[in-house]
């Protein structure tokens, strides 16, 4: 693998940590929607002394959190579908519809090889042939773009 084709797999794997970080990101705001809808009135007591103030606190609390978390969610929501855009107007410039669909799996849909291989009905050493491929045209496309 030349220095140019090493560039352009970095570049096609830009998005993939942040990907995850939004997904971690978007899992902690359904913990916080389920810690705010579990309230549930108590209609019965044992006679401890219930504070609710302390209580609307705690729920005014968990709402500012999970507005909080909802939008830093949105913005990076945002920020990958924009990564992912280019990544995709410069994956569909290869041209070739085999390459484009193995390229497509790996580095948009952050599929791992072995589903890339099932999915692409091709053996494990011509997968990886095609992908150096892809890295090669890739680094020619973001090379004429002055991208890397």
């Amino acid at each position: 693998m030349t220095d140019e084709c090493y560039k352009a797999k970095q570049w096609l794997r830009r998005a993939h940590k942040f990907a995850l970080r939004v997904e971690a990101d978007a899992r902690m705001l359904e913990v916080l929607a389920n810690r705010i809808g579990a309230g549930v009135a108590k209609y019965e007591t044992d006679g401890a002394k219930v504070d609710r103030e302390d209580a609307r606190k705690r729920k005014e609390d968990d709402l500012l959190s999970y507005s909080e978390q909802r939008a830093r969610v949105e913005k990076e929501q945002i920020q990958l579908i924009t990564e992912m855009t280019k990544t995709r107007r410069a994956i569909k410039e290869i041209g070739d519809p085999v390459l484009e669909s193995i390229a497509i799996n790996r580095y948009i849909n952050r599929l791992g090889w072995d589903d890339v291989i099932k999915l692409s009905h091709y053996s494990r050493a011509q997968v990886f042939r095609y992908h150096l491929k892809i890295l090669e045209e890739m680094a020619k496309i973001l090379q004429s773009k002055k991208i890397i």
